[in-house]
């Protein structure tokens, strides 16, 4: 599963298995790094086929597939 992720991708992936209902916000603030670095690495993790958008963009979830 965590082939070709990189260090925040498998945080974020990690952070979601405890709980698919964080924001990007939230995850940012949980693994350091930037807003805009967490939606880089969801794009990258739905390219991959690991994560998936459950739901609208507001109250939406995200959950983990690969």
């Amino acid at each position: 599963m965590n082939v070709g992720l990189n260090k925040t991708e498998k945080k974020v992936i990690e952070l979601l298995i405890e709980d698919q209902s964080l924001t990007s916000i939230e995850l940012s603030e949980k693994i350091g790094v930037t807003t805009r670095t967490i939606e880089r690495a969801f794009k990258s993790l739905q390219e991959k086929k690991v994560i998936e958008r459950i739901g609208s963009k507001r109250d939406g979830n995200w959950i983990v597939i690969g």
